[in-house]
């Protein structure tokens, strides 16, 4: 059976509204942000990864992001050019990165800041100098509950990946379930490495665990052919 083709489009900060409220629906209970806000009560996040998403996806449209959405905002996307960066430390101030970390408290800051770049350590590992200086970025991707398993995040990869085929670039992204892990894997994706977070203090969804085998991350890259 043929794949139904929906329909996709893609703009700039004019999305930014819409991408904040789906992504907040779709990485509530996530086990990466539950360990980024392990701080805040289970039942309190909502409204905090909210302000927080909100943020750095404004950072994201400051800096040129593209944001796609697929079958009237189902599945979601936030692509960065290459050479574009969210964490421009000159745009971070004005799309509230700063104010948005600092309301969430000093122990999210440290997991956001200095704990998760080492995720981005990986790019050393798969990428030579040229590339980790310009390749496409997917910043965060997700598919709202009951629309998951219809081909709608099948129908954004395809079209990000044409976008880096056009210009011959690789195209990065990080897995936070071993779900979405083996969802990009089926569309070509290989992964590079993983990183753990929070282990001896979390468990594998994200909340507080002594001992814990803490939250794992799936560095991924997909080169044109």
């Amino acid at each position: 059976m043929s794949q139904k083709p929906y329909k996709t489009t893609c703009k700039g900060k004019e999305y930014l509204g819409k991408t904040t409220e789906v992504m907040t629906q779709t990485f509530l209970g996530d086990p990466l942000y539950m360990w980024l806000l392990q701080s805040h009560a289970a039942d309190k996040q909502e409204p905090v990864l909210f302000r927080l998403l909100t943020a750095f996806l404004t950072a994201c449209a400051l800096n040129h992001g593209l944001f796609l959405e697929a079958d009237g905002f189902g599945c979601c996307a936030v692509l960065m050019p290459p050479g574009r960066k969210a964490n421009n430390p000159w745009t971070m101030i004005p799309a509230g990165v700063v104010q948005g970390l600092f309301t969430i408290g000093w122990g999210a800051v440290k997991r956001a800041i200095f704990d998760y770049s080492a995720a981005q350590d990986m790019y050393a590992k798969a990428l030579n100098k040229e590339e980790q200086k310009k390749h496409w970025y997917v910043f965060i991707m997700g598919t709202l509950e009951g629309r998951r398993r219809r081909g709608l995040a099948g129908a954004l990869l395809g079209e990000m990946k044409e976008r880096a085929r056009g210009d011959g670039r690789p195209l990065w992204l990080e897995a936070t379930t071993p779900l979405s892990r083996d969802l990009y894997k089926k569309h070509g994706f290989t992964t590079v490495g993983e990183v753990v977070l929070g282990k001896g203090t979390t468990g594998v969804g994200g909340l507080r665990e002594k001992g814990g085998p803490g939250v794992t991350v799936w560095s991924m890259v997909w080169r044109p052919t």
